[in-house]
C-alpha cells in the first residue's frame, strides 16, 4: 500500500479543483495504485501521482493516461483540461 498523499491547496483554484476531480476519479475506480495505474497508462507513478498533486496542471497526454487508467470518459477530461489550460480545443 502506498503512502497517503498529501492534501490539495484549495488556494490553487482551478488547478487544484482540476487535481481534485483526478482524485475522485481514481477513487471511484476503486483507489488503484499509482503502480497499478502505470503499467496500463504507460507513465511512471510519480509522473501519474503528480498529476493528481494540485501543483500544476498535468500536460493533456498524462492527464488522458491517468483518466483511461481509472476508466474515465476521455472526451470529457479532454475538454475539462482545454478549459483550465486556456488553450483553445483543436475542432
Amino acid at each position: 500500500m502506498g503512502r497517503p498523499e498529501k492534501p490539495i491547496d484549495a488556494s490553487g483554484g482551478a488547478i487544484a479543483a482540476f487535481a481534485s476531480g483526478l482524485r475522485r476519479l481514481r477513487a471511484q475506480a476503486g483507489n488503484p495504485t499509482y503502480r497499478d495505474m502505470a503499467r496500463s497508462a504507460l507513465y511512471s507513478p510519480s509522473v501519474l501521482s503528480s498529476a493528481a498533486g494540485g501543483y500544476r496542471l498535468p500536460t493533456l497526454p498524462v492527464t488522458l493516461a491517468f483518466v483511461a487508467a481509472c476508466g474515465g470518459d476521455r472526451e470529457a477530461w479532454e475538454r475539462r483540461w482545454h478549459e483550465v489550460s486556456g488553450k483553445a480545443q483543436p475542432q
